[in-house]
């Protein structure tokens, strides 16, 4: 069994409060006594028939969460202005979103100004927490709080570690899933790796029962232990922004493939561009640190031919505004776009596609075109076959919601298994 070295677990017992932390709501307070319930049932499932059986105690305990009584907009407006008021008085700062739950659908989660966040207690990460913490019962129980603690930390780091060893499909990354199994694969620092998984163990939200209750308060006390002697901050916290890092260019990455495959290879090319710069930085660190480079490169080549043989058939028209539409086209996506991949190492395919590109163009030369095409032509042709004194700007698409490890996993498979040639898009 894997045991951590770098904090100490000591026989001296922390003391902690078992009283359940009052939560902001009616709603808060039954989601807890539901999680309090559901927890209960998957240690008894573990217990009885193994981790399977406790993983489908979780996923069937998920979809009997209560809607939040705020979002019934005509129950709403049916209140006197006095109820309504007293109400949200009883509710600070609360937040409802929308979140997908594999095997459960799309459900609404609250958030709460005391700090609980139900899509965080449905997140992978925490749903292995509260599942080592069940398998810890026994423990628990029998040598207290902190012994408890050391067992749940014992087998979610195994777990994860196992994970990360596993073969990615082309359907699935699991360094999607858990900030640590991208650590473990690119062989994050020992200090790094177990500072990350105690502080889940500390989270507030674990605040569902007792025995949740007492191993936060323990993992919280070791946390305040580590001292700048024991951990190199600066250290942990780039390891934690490349991983924010890897996860924008996943997010950006599927975000244009989706575009792409709906036809709107405008905002997919934007997407795939800023997914490609973003990676190439991450590449440099490991072949780990980014996802396989020739997947987005493939569909940004191909969002670029799309974009060059819409933008030619938009100047053929001879239309005013046509011809504007295609030359901008041109001069704010794919010249810059065509900068970037130059300035970089450049492929063959990529250096393919754009002598394709080039080409097309510089045959209008010798047609026998419009006087204001001509000028057109003339304006941003020098530009498209030589990039070496152009300023790059190139701007960068709208900001994405982050997306719940959940989301990012579904919305991976959903995309992968629908391209053509999965093999292409095996992650490293």
């Amino acid at each position: 069994m894997l045991i951590p070295t770098c904090y100490s677990f000591s026989e001296s017992s922390v003391a902690s409060s078992h009283g359940a932390r009052c939560l902001s709501s009616e709603h808060a307070v039954i989601v807890k006594e539901q999680t309090a319930q559901a927890i209960a049932n998957t240690a008894h499932a573990y217990e009885n028939s193994g981790v399977e059986a406790a993983l489908s105690e979780l996923k069937e305990a998920e979809p009997k969460k209560p809607m939040p009584p705020e979002t019934n907009l005509a129950e709403q407006s049916e209140q006197p202005p006095q109820a309504r008021d007293a109400e949200s008085a009883a509710q600070p700062n609360a937040e409802v979103s929308e979140v997908e739950i594999p095997s459960v659908g799309r459900i609404l989660v609250r958030s709460d100004a005391d700090g609980y966040d139900e899509e965080v207690m449905l997140s992978p990460a925490m749903q292995g927490v509260i599942l080592a913490i069940a398998k810890a019962r026994q423990t628990f129980d029998r040598d207290g709080s902190e012994a408890g603690l050391i067992k749940a930390f014992h087998e979610e780091y195994s777990r994860l570690y196992q994970l990360a060893k596993e073969t990615p499909t082309s359907h699935s990354d699991p360094r999607l899933q858990h900030v640590l199994v991208y650590f473990f694969q690119n062989e994050a620092p020992k200090r790094v790796v177990e500072r990350t998984l105690l502080e889940q163990f500390a989270d507030k939200n674990l605040s569902y029962d007792e025995r949740s209750i007492s191993i936060m308060k323990v993992a919280q006390a070791k946390l305040k232990e580590i001292g700048p002697d024991d951990m190199n901050m600066e250290e942990y916290k780039k390891w934690h922004e490349d991983y924010s890092l890897f996860r924008k260019v996943s997010v950006y990455l599927l975000t244009g493939l989706e575009l792409y495959q709906k036809g709107k290879y405008q905002e997919a090319l934007s997407y795939l561009v800023y997914a490609y710069q973003s990676n190439a930085a991450l590449l440099m660190k490991g072949p780990q640190r980014g996802v396989k480079e020739s997947v987005i490169a493939l569909y940004r080549r191909k969002c670029l031919l799309e974009l060059n043989a819409k933008a030619a058939s938009l100047f053929e028209t001879n239309d005013e505004h046509s011809v504007t539409e295609g030359i901008n086209v041109m001069n704010e996506l794919i010249i810059p776009c065509i900068h970037l991949i130059i300035n970089n190492d450049i492929s063959k395919d990529d250096l393919d596609a754009i002598e394709v590109m080039r080409n097309h163009w510089c045959s209008y030369l010798g047609q026998d075109i419009a006087e204001n095409l001509q000028l057109c032509l003339g304006e941003f042709l020098p530009r498209l076959l030589d990039p070496s004194a152009e300023i790059i700007v190139l701007k960068e698409p709208p900001t994405i919601r982050p997306n719940s490890p959940y989301d990012l996993c579904s919305r991976f498979a959903a995309v992968m298994e629908s391209i053509q040639g999965v093999s292409a898009v095996t992650v490293k």
